[in-house]
């Protein structure tokens, strides 16, 4: 953990007031806020009757890691995975709640650039989407706790498990991109000795766009609604892979899902992580709307749940899960 220097001030030198003072003119105010930050709680307005509620955690280690990420990339990604919920409901996001827990030693430089990295990613993937509140908090290692809120404008949600036997199954945003990304991330992480230096990140994200969209994906928040609009059958935010995260929707549907045979020998597109696509399917015979590509169609139940050019995979659900891979790669670095 560096130490503050003449430059800096760590958040235990300005105190809790001091520092949200520092951080809440960085973050943008929703356009439904009616009580701003500052109060016991805020207040906002949404049109519709429906609420959509999303909560997702970052935590310094098995999320992220600062000689990867810079505090503007952990809040950039924090927001494109949580808004990415949203929008696979069918709902537009309109205000994001964020608790920050920290070290009392850490930079006020770093929550302020957290802070800059929510404030362009909701400019760049909700826009009209601010902070409505938050909370702060010391821990051993810097944690994030964002819950986002979304309406649906009267519309009902897109639900998982609305997938029917000939649905055309349709993905929008990268498949495989994020863990190539985190390959090449750990890979000369490896060959640095643990511990990758600031400039060899830069040099890496300047060379390969895949590190780029690992550290700071671009979800694509908007399509959720123009897919819903479109009469999506199914819907979910491909977070974990995409055969997880299909074998998940045929589940909760009650039906099988074929994916394209172009997709048998692309490991990454199939199993990795973190691209925050969004995951649709479409009555059949139905046009799919822009931004969306078809990957499969959606078959009866069978005895394997998801198959790739009509083949049982070799593993029966791949893709990442917290408990089992967070150790593998994200050791913690703290700035």
């Amino acid at each position: 953990m560096a130490q503050p220097t003449e430059e800096t001030v760590s958040v235990r030198a300005l105190g809790e007031r001091g520092t949200l003072a520092r951080i809440l003119p960085l973050l943008p105010v929703a356009r439904s806020t009616l009580v701003p930050p500052g109060d016991d709680a805020a207040v906002s307005t949404l049109e519709g009757g429906s609420v959509v509620t999303t909560c997702d955690m970052m935590i310094e280690g098995p999320d992220f890691r600062f000689d990867w990420s810079t505090p503007h990339d952990v809040g950039w990604k924090a927001m494109a995975s949580n808004l990415a919920d949203v929008a696979a409901m069918g709902a537009t996001p309109t205000g994001v709640i964020v608790a920050v827990a920290c070290p009392a030693e850490t930079s006020i430089e770093v929550l302020e650039g957290i802070a800059r990295g929510i404030a362009d990613g909701l400019q760049a993937m909700a826009p009209g989407c601010g902070v409505l509140g938050g909370d702060l908090s010391t821990a051993s290692e810097l944690c994030l706790s964002v819950t986002v809120l979304g309406e649906l404008a009267g519309h009902p949600p897109v639900l998982r498990s609305g997938a029917q036997p000939g649905d055309v199954v349709a993905v929008a945003g990268e498949l495989g991109v994020s863990e190539r990304g985190l390959r090449v991330l750990a890979e000369h992480t490896e060959q640095a000795g643990e511990v990758l230096s600031e400039q060899s990140r830069d040099v890496l994200r300047d060379r390969h766009p895949e590190v780029a969209h690992h550290l700071a994906p671009t979800a694509p928040i908007a399509l959720g609604v123009v897919a819903a609009q479109a009469g999506a059958s199914a819907m979910m935010d491909i977070s974990d892979g995409l055969v997880l995260d299909a074998t998940r929707m045929a589940e909760a549907s009650g039906v099988s899902i074929n994916l394209d045979g172009a997709l048998k020998d692309d490991e990454e597109a199939l199993m990795g992580g973190e691209d925050h696509g969004l995951l649709a399917c479409f009555p059949e015979g139905s046009a799919l709307p822009e931004g969306f590509r078809a990957v499969g169609v959606v078959g009866a139940p069978g005895e394997h749940v998801v198959t790739v050019g009509g083949e049982a995979l070799a593993v029966s659900r791949g893709g990442w899960d917290p408990y089992r891979d967070s150790s593998s790669v994200n050791t913690a670095v703290s700035p």
